[in-house]
Protein backbone atom coordinates (compact mmCIF):
# COMPACT_ATOMS: atom_id res chain seq x y z
CA UNK A 1 0.00 0.00 0.00
CA UNK A 2 1.91 2.93 -1.12
CA UNK A 3 2.13 5.99 1.78
CA UNK A 4 0.85 9.39 0.96
CA UNK A 5 4.10 10.83 0.18
CA UNK A 6 4.99 7.88 -3.32
CA UNK A 7 1.42 8.93 -4.25
CA UNK A 8 2.43 12.94 -4.50
CA UNK A 9 5.53 11.48 -6.27
CA UNK A 10 4.04 10.28 -8.98
CA UNK A 11 1.46 12.78 -9.61
CA UNK A 12 4.48 14.88 -9.79
CA UNK A 13 6.23 13.01 -12.02
CA UNK A 14 3.26 12.55 -14.35
CA UNK A 15 2.28 16.27 -14.58
CA UNK A 16 5.35 16.81 -16.16
CA UNK A 17 5.73 17.07 -19.77
CA UNK A 18 7.41 13.65 -21.58
CA UNK A 19 10.17 16.43 -22.75
CA UNK A 20 11.15 17.12 -19.11
CA UNK A 21 10.74 13.45 -18.08
CA UNK A 22 13.92 13.16 -20.99
CA UNK A 23 15.59 16.20 -20.05
CA UNK A 24 15.61 15.06 -15.97
CA UNK A 25 16.91 11.14 -17.30
CA UNK A 26 19.79 12.18 -19.50
CA UNK A 27 20.80 14.59 -16.66
CA UNK A 28 20.70 11.69 -14.15
CA UNK A 29 22.20 9.21 -16.51
CA UNK A 30 25.18 12.01 -17.33
CA UNK A 31 25.64 12.64 -13.81
CA UNK A 32 25.95 8.67 -13.19
CA UNK A 33 28.68 8.08 -15.83
CA UNK A 34 30.82 11.01 -14.08
CA UNK A 35 30.76 9.52 -10.57
CA UNK A 36 32.03 6.27 -12.69
CA UNK A 37 34.52 7.93 -14.33
CA UNK A 38 35.82 9.81 -11.13
CA UNK A 39 35.56 6.04 -9.24
CA UNK A 40 37.32 4.62 -12.28
CA UNK A 41 39.97 6.95 -12.35
CA UNK A 42 40.65 7.25 -8.20
CA UNK A 43 40.98 3.15 -8.57
CA UNK A 44 43.63 4.40 -11.58
CA UNK A 45 45.47 6.58 -9.69
CA UNK A 46 45.24 4.62 -5.93
CA UNK A 47 45.69 0.81 -7.21
CA UNK A 48 46.93 0.45 -10.98
CA UNK A 49 49.30 3.62 -10.82
CA UNK A 50 49.45 4.29 -6.93
CA UNK A 51 53.09 3.06 -6.65
CA UNK A 52 54.08 5.69 -9.65
CA UNK A 53 52.71 8.54 -7.75
CA UNK A 54 53.77 7.68 -4.07
CA UNK A 55 57.08 7.61 -5.90
CA UNK A 56 56.54 11.18 -7.46
CA UNK A 57 55.25 12.57 -3.82
CA UNK A 58 58.33 11.01 -1.50
CA UNK A 59 60.60 12.77 -4.18
CA UNK A 60 59.17 16.16 -2.87
CA UNK A 61 60.03 15.21 0.63
CA UNK A 62 62.29 12.63 0.66
CA UNK A 63 66.62 13.14 0.73
CA UNK A 64 68.16 9.86 -1.03
CA UNK A 65 71.49 8.73 1.37
CA UNK A 66 74.30 6.76 -0.44
CA UNK A 67 74.31 3.83 1.78
CA UNK A 68 77.41 1.81 0.07
CA UNK A 69 77.35 -0.40 -2.76
CA UNK A 70 73.99 -2.66 -2.91
CA UNK A 71 75.15 -5.86 -3.87
CA UNK A 72 74.86 -9.15 -3.34
CA UNK A 73 77.15 -10.90 -0.71
CA UNK A 74 80.11 -13.25 -1.21
CA UNK A 75 80.36 -16.31 0.89
CA UNK A 76 82.96 -19.42 1.36
CA UNK A 77 81.64 -22.67 1.11
CA UNK A 78 80.27 -23.01 4.46
CA UNK A 79 78.28 -19.82 4.29
CA UNK A 80 80.53 -18.23 6.31
CA UNK A 81 80.82 -14.11 4.73
CA UNK A 82 83.60 -13.00 3.07
CA UNK A 83 82.00 -9.34 2.47
CA UNK A 84 79.63 -7.28 4.36
CA UNK A 85 80.74 -9.01 7.66
CA UNK A 86 80.39 -6.00 9.59
CA UNK A 87 77.95 -3.08 10.06
CA UNK A 88 79.05 0.88 11.00
CA UNK A 89 77.21 3.77 11.74
CA UNK A 90 78.49 6.32 8.92
CA UNK A 91 78.06 10.56 8.79
CA UNK A 92 76.23 11.16 5.35
CA UNK A 93 77.04 14.25 4.21
CA UNK A 94 76.03 17.06 1.07
CA UNK A 95 79.34 18.98 1.05
CA UNK A 96 76.57 21.46 -1.15
CA UNK A 97 74.57 22.16 2.23
CA UNK A 98 76.65 21.58 5.14
CA UNK A 99 77.75 25.08 6.62
CA UNK A 100 82.03 24.50 6.93
CA UNK A 101 82.10 26.46 9.59
CA UNK A 102 85.18 26.06 12.35
CA UNK A 103 82.17 24.68 14.85
CA UNK A 104 81.13 22.49 12.35
CA UNK A 105 83.97 20.71 11.25
CA UNK A 106 85.84 20.33 14.10
CA UNK A 107 82.09 18.18 15.36
CA UNK A 108 82.72 16.02 12.73
CA UNK A 109 86.36 16.15 13.58
CA UNK A 110 85.44 14.34 17.01
CA UNK A 111 82.78 11.92 15.84
CA UNK A 112 85.38 10.35 12.69
CA UNK A 113 88.57 10.96 14.37
CA UNK A 114 89.84 12.99 11.19
CA UNK A 115 91.94 16.05 11.41
CA UNK A 116 90.35 18.85 10.87
CA UNK A 117 92.42 19.40 7.95
CA UNK A 118 91.55 16.21 5.77
CA UNK A 119 87.68 17.27 6.77
CA UNK A 120 88.10 20.63 5.00
CA UNK A 121 90.76 20.26 2.37
CA UNK A 122 90.32 16.65 1.27
CA UNK A 123 87.09 15.28 2.28
CA UNK A 124 84.48 17.85 2.13
CA UNK A 125 85.92 19.70 -0.96
CA UNK A 126 83.43 18.43 -4.26
CA UNK A 127 79.82 17.85 -4.51
CA UNK A 128 79.26 14.34 -4.52
CA UNK A 129 78.13 13.35 -0.99
CA UNK A 130 80.64 11.83 1.80
CA UNK A 131 80.30 9.08 3.86
CA UNK A 132 82.12 9.02 6.75
CA UNK A 133 82.51 6.28 9.53
CA UNK A 134 81.89 7.39 13.19
CA UNK A 135 84.39 6.48 15.86
CA UNK A 136 83.36 8.40 18.24
CA UNK A 137 79.61 6.78 19.62
CA UNK A 138 79.30 10.01 21.46
CA UNK A 139 74.90 10.39 21.52
CA UNK A 140 74.68 13.90 22.26
CA UNK A 141 77.67 14.80 19.87
CA UNK A 142 75.81 12.92 17.28
CA UNK A 143 72.19 14.40 17.93
CA UNK A 144 73.97 18.00 17.50
CA UNK A 145 75.72 17.15 14.44
CA UNK A 146 72.04 15.87 12.84
CA UNK A 147 70.45 19.11 13.32
CA UNK A 148 73.16 20.56 10.86
CA UNK A 149 71.97 21.31 7.43
CA UNK A 150 72.86 18.94 4.75
CA UNK A 151 74.36 16.11 7.49
CA UNK A 152 72.35 12.66 8.05
CA UNK A 153 72.77 9.60 9.75
CA UNK A 154 73.10 6.03 8.22
CA UNK A 155 73.75 2.43 9.16
CA UNK A 156 75.73 0.35 6.26
CA UNK A 157 77.48 -3.25 5.58
CA UNK A 158 81.09 -2.30 5.50
CA UNK A 159 81.98 -4.34 1.76
CA UNK A 160 85.35 -5.72 2.66
CA UNK A 161 87.12 -6.82 5.90
CA UNK A 162 89.56 -4.75 7.59
CA UNK A 163 91.87 -7.66 7.11
CA UNK A 164 91.06 -8.28 3.25
CA UNK A 165 91.11 -11.51 3.43
CA UNK A 166 91.01 -13.10 -0.12
CA UNK A 167 91.11 -9.72 -1.57
CA UNK A 168 92.63 -10.88 -5.04
CA UNK A 169 89.68 -13.49 -5.08
CA UNK A 170 87.12 -11.46 -4.22
CA UNK A 171 88.25 -8.47 -5.84
CA UNK A 172 87.01 -5.22 -5.79
CA UNK A 173 84.33 -2.89 -7.05
CA UNK A 174 84.50 1.52 -8.41
CA UNK A 175 82.17 2.49 -5.92
CA UNK A 176 81.21 5.31 -8.07
CA UNK A 177 79.00 3.24 -10.47
CA UNK A 178 79.06 0.11 -8.41
CA UNK A 179 80.59 -2.10 -11.28
CA UNK A 180 83.03 -4.73 -10.31
CA UNK A 181 86.79 -4.29 -11.33
CA UNK A 182 88.25 -7.45 -10.55
CA UNK A 183 87.84 -10.71 -9.02
CA UNK A 184 84.25 -12.36 -8.25
CA UNK A 185 83.13 -9.13 -7.84
CA UNK A 186 84.02 -8.41 -11.60
CA UNK A 187 83.03 -12.02 -13.25
CA UNK A 188 79.64 -12.01 -11.51
CA UNK A 189 78.78 -8.30 -11.58
CA UNK A 190 75.68 -8.46 -13.13
CA UNK A 191 74.07 -11.48 -10.78
CA UNK A 192 75.62 -9.63 -7.41
CA UNK A 193 73.55 -5.91 -8.62
CA UNK A 194 70.65 -7.77 -10.02
CA UNK A 195 67.50 -6.63 -8.71
CA UNK A 196 69.13 -4.77 -6.18
CA UNK A 197 68.23 -1.04 -6.14
CA UNK A 198 66.67 0.09 -3.00
CA UNK A 199 67.02 3.49 -2.22
CA UNK A 200 67.41 4.26 1.76
CA UNK A 201 66.54 8.32 2.69
CA UNK A 202 65.28 10.77 5.15
CA UNK A 203 62.23 12.73 5.91
CA UNK A 204 63.34 16.67 5.34
CA UNK A 205 62.06 19.61 5.08
CA UNK A 206 62.05 22.51 2.71
CA UNK A 207 65.35 23.35 3.74
CA UNK A 208 66.74 19.31 3.02
CA UNK A 209 66.94 18.97 7.00
CA UNK A 210 66.19 15.69 8.73
CA UNK A 211 62.14 15.93 10.46
CA UNK A 212 63.16 14.63 13.79
CA UNK A 213 61.29 11.49 14.24
CA UNK A 214 60.49 10.76 10.95
CA UNK A 215 63.41 8.79 10.73
CA UNK A 216 64.52 6.79 7.64
CA UNK A 217 62.32 4.52 5.18
CA UNK A 218 63.32 2.48 2.16
CA UNK A 219 61.82 3.60 -1.47
CA UNK A 220 62.08 0.62 -3.60
CA UNK A 221 63.41 0.86 -7.22
CA UNK A 222 62.12 -1.74 -9.92
CA UNK A 223 62.28 -4.89 -7.59
CA UNK A 224 61.19 -7.95 -9.52
CA UNK A 225 63.16 -10.69 -8.93
CA UNK A 226 65.57 -13.21 -6.70
CA UNK A 227 68.29 -11.26 -5.23
CA UNK A 228 71.47 -13.33 -5.68
CA UNK A 229 74.43 -13.92 -3.83
CA UNK A 230 77.56 -16.05 -4.99
CA UNK A 231 79.07 -18.77 -2.65
CA UNK A 232 82.54 -19.70 -3.37
CA UNK A 233 84.56 -22.93 -2.91
CA UNK A 234 87.02 -21.40 -0.62
CA UNK A 235 87.27 -22.72 2.62
CA UNK A 236 87.48 -19.27 5.63
CA UNK A 237 89.35 -20.96 7.73
CA UNK A 238 92.04 -22.74 5.52
CA UNK A 239 91.99 -19.37 3.22
CA UNK A 240 93.08 -17.65 6.70
CA UNK A 241 95.90 -20.23 7.81
CA UNK A 242 97.66 -19.56 4.35
CA UNK A 243 97.20 -15.99 4.88
CA UNK A 244 98.68 -15.88 8.16
CA UNK A 245 101.27 -18.25 7.97
CA UNK A 246 102.99 -16.67 4.69
CA UNK A 247 103.25 -13.01 6.66
CA UNK A 248 104.58 -14.84 9.30
CA UNK A 249 107.81 -14.86 7.22
CA UNK A 250 107.56 -14.13 3.66
CA UNK A 251 106.12 -10.96 1.47
CA UNK A 252 105.62 -11.89 -2.60
CA UNK A 253 104.01 -15.46 -3.66
CA UNK A 254 101.25 -17.00 -3.55
CA UNK A 255 99.46 -20.38 -2.11
CA UNK A 256 96.88 -22.93 -3.77
CA UNK A 257 95.05 -25.21 -1.67
CA UNK A 258 92.92 -27.41 -4.17
CA UNK A 259 90.82 -30.74 -2.77
CA UNK A 260 91.43 -33.77 -4.96
CA UNK A 261 88.76 -35.26 -5.46
CA UNK A 262 86.68 -32.26 -6.51
CA UNK A 263 88.82 -30.25 -7.61
CA UNK A 264 87.66 -27.42 -5.78
CA UNK A 265 89.89 -24.49 -4.66
CA UNK A 266 89.43 -24.22 -0.79
CA UNK A 267 92.43 -21.49 -0.88
CA UNK A 268 93.77 -18.93 -3.19
CA UNK A 269 96.16 -15.89 -1.55
CA UNK A 270 98.78 -13.71 -3.59
CA UNK A 271 100.66 -11.08 -2.11
CA UNK A 272 101.49 -8.35 -1.23
CA UNK A 273 98.02 -7.77 -0.30
CA UNK A 274 96.32 -4.47 -0.87
CA UNK A 275 93.18 -2.20 0.41
CA UNK A 276 89.95 -3.05 -1.31
CA UNK A 277 88.83 0.28 -0.40
CA UNK A 278 91.46 2.02 -1.11
CA UNK A 279 92.55 1.02 -4.97
CA UNK A 280 93.98 4.16 -6.21
CA UNK A 281 97.11 4.27 -3.80
CA UNK A 282 98.58 1.13 -5.87
CA UNK A 283 97.70 2.09 -9.00
CA UNK A 284 101.72 3.65 -9.62
CA UNK A 285 103.10 0.86 -7.80
CA UNK A 286 105.96 -1.38 -8.97
CA UNK A 287 105.12 -4.15 -6.70
CA UNK A 288 102.12 -5.22 -8.38
CA UNK A 289 99.39 -5.60 -5.35
CA UNK A 290 96.78 -5.53 -7.57
CA UNK A 291 97.79 -8.75 -9.39
CA UNK A 292 96.48 -12.09 -8.38
CA UNK A 293 100.17 -14.29 -8.29
CA UNK A 294 98.32 -17.23 -8.40
CA UNK A 295 96.61 -17.20 -11.65
CA UNK A 296 98.24 -13.78 -13.40
CA UNK A 297 101.23 -13.73 -13.33
CA UNK A 298 103.65 -16.17 -15.24
CA UNK A 299 107.22 -18.09 -13.50
CA UNK A 300 109.35 -20.72 -14.67
CA UNK A 301 108.88 -23.70 -12.54
CA UNK A 302 112.38 -24.64 -11.57
CA UNK A 303 112.54 -28.31 -10.59
CA UNK A 304 108.77 -28.72 -10.07
CA UNK A 305 108.71 -29.18 -13.90
CA UNK A 306 110.92 -32.48 -13.38
CA UNK A 307 107.63 -33.77 -13.01
CA UNK A 308 106.80 -33.60 -16.51
CA UNK A 309 110.23 -35.14 -17.52
CA UNK A 310 109.69 -37.60 -15.25
CA UNK A 311 106.26 -38.68 -16.85
CA UNK A 312 107.12 -38.09 -20.28
CA UNK A 313 110.06 -40.66 -19.84
CA UNK A 314 108.15 -43.37 -17.64
CA UNK A 315 105.49 -43.23 -20.16
CA UNK A 316 107.57 -43.83 -22.89
CA UNK A 317 109.40 -46.65 -21.31
CA UNK A 318 112.88 -45.06 -20.93
CA UNK A 319 113.57 -45.96 -17.25
CA UNK A 320 114.56 -49.30 -16.16
CA UNK A 321 115.80 -50.42 -12.36
CA UNK A 322 119.36 -50.90 -13.70
CA UNK A 323 119.14 -46.75 -15.43
CA UNK A 324 122.36 -45.24 -13.92
CA UNK A 325 122.85 -41.22 -14.85
CA UNK A 326 126.59 -39.83 -13.91
CA UNK A 327 126.42 -36.25 -12.70
CA UNK A 328 130.25 -34.29 -13.12
CA UNK A 329 127.87 -31.34 -11.37
CA UNK A 330 127.12 -29.90 -14.92
CA UNK A 331 125.77 -30.29 -18.59
CA UNK A 332 127.34 -28.70 -21.37
CA UNK A 333 125.08 -28.38 -24.39
CA UNK A 334 125.97 -26.53 -28.10
CA UNK A 335 128.64 -24.22 -25.70
CA UNK A 336 126.17 -23.60 -23.30
CA UNK A 337 127.11 -24.49 -19.67
CA UNK A 338 124.25 -25.33 -16.89
CA UNK A 339 125.09 -26.47 -13.81
CA UNK A 340 124.11 -28.48 -11.01
CA UNK A 341 123.33 -28.06 -7.29
CA UNK A 342 126.41 -30.41 -6.57
CA UNK A 343 128.62 -28.37 -9.07
CA UNK A 344 130.60 -26.90 -6.07
CA UNK A 345 131.11 -30.27 -4.67
CA UNK A 346 132.32 -31.92 -7.90
CA UNK A 347 128.83 -33.74 -8.76
CA UNK A 348 126.38 -36.19 -7.73
CA UNK A 349 128.64 -39.08 -9.22
CA UNK A 350 126.66 -41.71 -10.65
CA UNK A 351 123.14 -41.91 -9.57
CA UNK A 352 119.85 -43.56 -10.49
CA UNK A 353 116.60 -42.06 -11.36
CA UNK A 354 114.51 -42.30 -8.17
CA UNK A 355 117.78 -40.75 -6.48
CA UNK A 356 118.23 -38.15 -8.93
CA UNK A 357 114.66 -36.69 -8.30
CA UNK A 358 114.56 -37.22 -4.69
CA UNK A 359 118.06 -34.58 -4.65
CA UNK A 360 116.55 -32.88 -7.73
CA UNK A 361 119.73 -33.61 -10.13
CA UNK A 362 120.03 -31.35 -12.88
CA UNK A 363 122.69 -33.29 -14.79
CA UNK A 364 120.86 -36.06 -14.82
CA UNK A 365 117.45 -34.56 -15.99
CA UNK A 366 119.11 -32.85 -18.88
CA UNK A 367 120.35 -36.35 -19.74
CA UNK A 368 116.87 -37.73 -19.72
CA UNK A 369 115.29 -35.01 -20.98
CA UNK A 370 117.68 -35.10 -24.10
CA UNK A 371 116.79 -39.21 -24.43
CA UNK A 372 112.80 -37.75 -23.79
CA UNK A 373 112.96 -35.21 -26.75
CA UNK A 374 111.76 -32.05 -26.51
CA UNK A 375 108.35 -32.41 -28.43
CA UNK A 376 107.25 -35.40 -25.87
CA UNK A 377 107.99 -33.10 -23.05
CA UNK A 378 105.90 -30.58 -24.41
CA UNK A 379 102.96 -32.87 -25.17
CA UNK A 380 103.16 -34.11 -21.36
CA UNK A 381 103.50 -30.55 -20.25
CA UNK A 382 100.12 -30.17 -22.43
CA UNK A 383 98.14 -33.09 -20.97
CA UNK A 384 99.07 -31.99 -17.91
CA UNK A 385 97.12 -28.39 -17.92
CA UNK A 386 100.21 -26.58 -18.38
CA UNK A 387 100.08 -23.62 -21.05
CA UNK A 388 96.14 -23.08 -21.34
CA UNK A 389 93.75 -21.91 -18.78
CA UNK A 390 92.20 -23.64 -16.24
CA UNK A 391 89.18 -21.64 -16.53
CA UNK A 392 89.01 -20.93 -12.83
CA UNK A 393 86.30 -18.18 -13.76
CA UNK A 394 88.38 -15.73 -12.25
CA UNK A 395 88.98 -13.17 -15.39
CA UNK A 396 92.72 -12.20 -14.68
CA UNK A 397 93.96 -15.66 -15.51
CA UNK A 398 96.40 -16.32 -17.89
CA UNK A 399 97.50 -19.10 -19.69
CA UNK A 400 101.20 -19.32 -19.06
CA UNK A 401 103.55 -19.82 -21.67
CA UNK A 402 105.87 -23.21 -23.52
CA UNK A 403 108.63 -23.17 -25.21
CA UNK A 404 108.25 -23.28 -28.97
CA UNK A 405 109.85 -25.79 -30.96
CA UNK A 406 112.46 -24.24 -32.52
CA UNK A 407 113.87 -23.46 -29.08
CA UNK A 408 114.04 -26.81 -27.77
CA UNK A 409 116.42 -27.73 -30.70
CA UNK A 410 119.23 -26.21 -29.83
CA UNK A 411 120.28 -25.56 -25.93
CA UNK A 412 116.65 -24.96 -24.81
CA UNK A 413 116.25 -29.03 -24.71
CA UNK A 414 119.03 -28.30 -21.52
CA UNK A 415 116.74 -25.46 -19.89
CA UNK A 416 113.41 -27.01 -19.95
CA UNK A 417 114.31 -30.20 -18.82
CA UNK A 418 114.79 -28.72 -15.06
CA UNK A 419 111.61 -26.24 -15.99
CA UNK A 420 113.81 -22.85 -17.19
CA UNK A 421 114.20 -21.31 -20.31
CA UNK A 422 110.79 -19.80 -21.79
CA UNK A 423 108.98 -21.64 -19.49
CA UNK A 424 105.81 -19.44 -17.56
CA UNK A 425 103.50 -21.25 -15.48
CA UNK A 426 100.86 -20.10 -12.73
CA UNK A 427 100.68 -21.36 -9.35
CA UNK A 428 97.00 -22.58 -9.91
CA UNK A 429 98.69 -24.96 -13.09
CA UNK A 430 101.15 -26.50 -10.75
CA UNK A 431 98.56 -27.33 -8.48
CA UNK A 432 96.44 -28.59 -10.51
CA UNK A 433 99.28 -30.65 -12.48
CA UNK A 434 99.76 -32.12 -9.18
CA UNK A 435 96.24 -32.91 -8.57
CA UNK A 436 96.77 -35.37 -11.52
CA UNK A 437 99.87 -37.23 -9.97
CA UNK A 438 98.10 -37.94 -6.61
CA UNK A 439 94.58 -38.79 -8.50
CA UNK A 440 96.34 -41.59 -10.64
CA UNK A 441 96.04 -39.86 -13.06
CA UNK A 442 92.81 -38.01 -13.76
CA UNK A 443 93.14 -34.42 -14.89
CA UNK A 444 89.85 -32.70 -12.69
CA UNK A 445 88.37 -29.17 -13.53
CA UNK A 446 89.34 -26.92 -11.13
CA UNK A 447 86.66 -24.92 -9.80
CA UNK A 448 86.34 -21.05 -7.66
CA UNK A 449 82.56 -20.74 -7.50
CA UNK A 450 80.27 -23.14 -5.43
CA UNK A 451 77.19 -22.22 -6.37
CA UNK A 452 74.84 -18.88 -6.72
CA UNK A 453 71.82 -18.80 -3.80
CA UNK A 454 69.45 -16.72 -3.03
CA UNK A 455 68.86 -14.43 0.68
CA UNK A 456 67.71 -17.78 2.36
CA UNK A 457 71.01 -19.58 1.11
CA UNK A 458 69.46 -21.66 -1.16
CA UNK A 459 70.82 -22.98 -4.50
CA UNK A 460 69.63 -21.16 -7.99
CA UNK A 461 69.65 -23.48 -10.67
CA UNK A 462 72.07 -25.95 -11.66
CA UNK A 463 75.72 -26.11 -10.46
CA UNK A 464 78.55 -26.10 -13.05
CA UNK A 465 79.53 -29.27 -14.43
CA UNK A 466 83.20 -30.43 -14.17
CA UNK A 467 84.90 -32.54 -16.39
CA UNK A 468 87.32 -34.85 -15.88
CA UNK A 469 89.77 -36.98 -17.83
CA UNK A 470 92.60 -39.68 -17.68
CA UNK A 471 95.46 -38.10 -19.01
CA UNK A 472 97.91 -40.17 -17.19
CA UNK A 473 98.10 -43.98 -16.34
CA UNK A 474 97.54 -45.40 -13.23
CA UNK A 475 101.12 -47.09 -13.47
CA UNK A 476 102.89 -44.02 -14.12
CA UNK A 477 101.10 -41.92 -11.14
CA UNK A 478 101.96 -43.96 -8.83
CA UNK A 479 105.48 -44.14 -9.96
CA UNK A 480 105.84 -40.34 -9.49
CA UNK A 481 103.94 -40.82 -5.93
CA UNK A 482 106.90 -43.38 -4.93
CA UNK A 483 109.62 -40.37 -6.63
CA UNK A 484 107.53 -37.45 -4.61
CA UNK A 485 107.26 -39.24 -1.46
CA UNK A 486 111.14 -39.99 -1.63
CA UNK A 487 111.42 -36.12 -1.95
CA UNK A 488 109.87 -35.93 1.21
CA UNK A 489 111.58 -38.74 3.69
CA UNK A 490 115.05 -38.30 1.57
CA UNK A 491 115.45 -35.46 -0.28
CA UNK A 492 114.94 -32.01 -0.85
CA UNK A 493 111.62 -32.21 1.56
CA UNK A 494 113.23 -33.47 4.64
CA UNK A 495 112.42 -30.31 6.47
CA UNK A 496 108.46 -31.61 6.38
CA UNK A 497 107.75 -34.20 9.16
CA UNK A 498 104.20 -35.72 8.07
CA UNK A 499 104.54 -39.12 9.40
CA UNK A 500 102.12 -38.79 12.20
CA UNK A 501 99.43 -37.70 9.67
CA UNK A 502 99.60 -40.22 7.23
CA UNK A 503 102.74 -38.58 4.99
CA UNK A 504 103.43 -36.20 2.72
CA UNK A 505 104.90 -36.18 -0.67
CA UNK A 506 106.06 -33.28 -2.98
CA UNK A 507 108.78 -31.49 -4.94
CA UNK A 508 110.91 -28.68 -4.75
CA UNK A 509 111.95 -26.09 -6.97
CA UNK A 510 114.57 -22.89 -7.02
CA UNK A 511 113.30 -21.31 -10.02
CA UNK A 512 115.61 -18.35 -11.68
CA UNK A 513 113.72 -16.01 -12.83
CA UNK A 514 113.96 -11.61 -13.20
CA UNK A 515 112.27 -9.46 -10.59
CA UNK A 516 112.01 -5.27 -10.69
CA UNK A 517 114.82 -5.79 -13.17
CA UNK A 518 117.32 -8.13 -11.08
CA UNK A 519 117.88 -11.90 -10.90
CA UNK A 520 116.32 -13.74 -8.27
CA UNK A 521 115.81 -17.07 -7.68
CA UNK A 522 111.90 -18.03 -6.81
CA UNK A 523 111.68 -21.02 -4.39
CA UNK A 524 108.78 -23.88 -5.06
CA UNK A 525 106.99 -26.42 -3.37
CA UNK A 526 104.48 -28.28 -4.50
CA UNK A 527 103.12 -31.63 -3.01
CA UNK A 528 100.05 -33.84 -1.23
CA UNK A 529 98.93 -35.04 1.81
CA UNK A 530 98.06 -37.85 3.28
CA UNK A 531 99.99 -39.71 1.04
CA UNK A 532 98.02 -43.07 2.21
CA UNK A 533 94.80 -41.34 0.71
CA UNK A 534 95.23 -38.05 -0.63
CA UNK A 535 92.95 -35.17 0.10
CA UNK A 536 94.92 -31.24 -0.48
CA UNK A 537 97.30 -30.82 -2.81
CA UNK A 538 99.37 -27.59 -1.48
CA UNK A 539 101.29 -25.21 -4.01
CA UNK A 540 103.60 -22.80 -2.69
CA UNK A 541 105.69 -19.51 -4.35
CA UNK A 542 107.89 -17.43 -2.16
CA UNK A 543 108.89 -14.87 -4.70
CA UNK A 544 112.62 -14.10 -4.74
CA UNK A 545 112.65 -16.51 -1.95
CA UNK A 546 115.66 -18.86 -2.39
CA UNK A 547 115.35 -22.80 -2.38
CA UNK A 548 112.47 -24.70 -2.08
CA UNK A 549 113.91 -27.23 0.46
CA UNK A 550 115.01 -24.62 2.80
CA UNK A 551 112.08 -21.83 2.30
CA UNK A 552 108.84 -23.21 0.56
CA UNK A 553 108.52 -26.75 1.96
CA UNK A 554 108.83 -25.69 5.71
CA UNK A 555 106.15 -23.33 5.41
CA UNK A 556 104.10 -26.42 3.44
CA UNK A 557 104.93 -28.33 6.96
CA UNK A 558 103.16 -25.70 9.05
CA UNK A 559 100.20 -25.68 6.87
CA UNK A 560 99.80 -29.21 6.22
CA UNK A 561 99.73 -29.72 10.35
CA UNK A 562 97.09 -26.75 10.75
CA UNK A 563 94.81 -28.17 8.20
CA UNK A 564 95.36 -31.46 8.97
CA UNK A 565 94.09 -30.25 12.95
CA UNK A 566 90.65 -28.13 11.29
CA UNK A 567 89.78 -32.10 10.12
CA UNK A 568 90.56 -33.93 13.48
CA UNK A 569 88.27 -31.43 14.97
CA UNK A 570 85.23 -31.78 12.77
CA UNK A 571 85.96 -36.01 13.02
Amino acid sequence: MQTRMEKKKQEQWASLEPKNQNRLFIIGVCFTLVILVLIGRLAFIQIINGEEYQKKAMSQWFKELPTGMDRGKIFDRNLIPLTNRKTTTNLVIYPESFPKSDTNIKLLSELTKLSIYALKYEELTGNRPVQLEVKNYDTELIKNALTIKGVYSMDSDERYSRTNLAAHVIGYINKIDNVGNKGIEKQYDQILKEYRSNAVGAIVDAQKRVIPGFGYRSMPKDYSGIEKNVALTLDYNIQKIIEEEFDKRYEKGSIIVLDIKSGDILGLMSRPNYDQDNVAKYLESNNKELFNRGIQIGYPPGSVFKIVVAAAALENNLIHDDTIFHCRGFEEIDGVVIKCSSFDKGGHGDINFEQAFAVSCNSAFIQLGRQVGGKKILEMAQRLGLGSLTNIELPEEIPGKLPTEDYIKGAGIGNISIGQGTLEVTPLQIARMTSVIANNGILQDVSIVKEIIDENNQRIGERKQKNSKAVLSEEVSKNIQTLMEKVVTEGTGSKIHMEDLGGAAGKTGSAEGSSEGRNVVHAWFTGYFPVTSPKYVITILVEDGGGGGSVAAPLFHEISRRIAAIDHMKE
